[in-house]
């Protein structure tokens, strides 16, 4: 009985059992997706934007990248923004909070609309703004977002002083979607 017991213990180790996915063992989570990307942005006026609110059209360009993705974002490189409308704008609104949205073209052929909070700050020789909120549809939808831009304030503070305008402004932005 013992030859026979230890034979069968020696030829079932040596054996592998195969278990249906998902019944013996870890879960399997969904990889994490992230993105962060580089960015640089330029935004013009036309006319210049001043103390007193006027009719300019705004024009945006962004360019995102170089980017780092990971699980559905792990394809993108990078992705542009761009967008032109009319509005009334004085600079000092240019330092009010606000809530923003905006769509970005991704480099793998989609996008993502964010819909953010900004917050903007004016110390010294620089112009920050601080966008958090979430993409609210396209991919990584649901993912919080985090942005930050710093541009030279020279012609901002300028501006608020009701000593000169704003024509454009170019800025660096680190952008996290998480």
């Amino acid at each position: 009985m013992r030859t026979h017991l230890r034979r069968t213990l020696t030829a079932l180790a040596g054996t592998a059992v195969l278990l249906p996915a998902g019944q013996i063992g870890p879960a399997h989570a969904a990889p994490l997706s992230t993105l962060t990307c580089a960015s640089t942005s330029t935004t013009t006026y036309d006319p210049p934007i001043t103390l007193s609110p006027t009719t300019t059209t705004r024009t945006i360009h962004q360019v995102y990248g170089p980017c780092m993705g990971t699980g559905a974002a792990a394809a993108v490189t990078g992705g542009t923004h761009d967008d032109s409308n009319v509005t009334q704008r004085s600079c000092l609104q240019l330092l009010a909070t606000a809530q923003v949205s905006w769509t970005i073209h991704w480099s793998n052929g989609q996008q993502s609309t964010v819909t953010t909070q900004r917050v903007s700050n004016l110390a010294g020789a620089v112009f920050t703004n601080t966008f958090t909120g979430t993409v609210t549809s396209g991919l990584l939808a649901g993912h919080a977002v985090v942005e930050t831009m710093t541009s030279p304030s020279t012609q901002i503070t300028a501006c608020t002083l009701g000593a000169g305008s704003v024509s454009s402004l170019g800025a660096v932005h680190t952008l996290n979607i998480v």
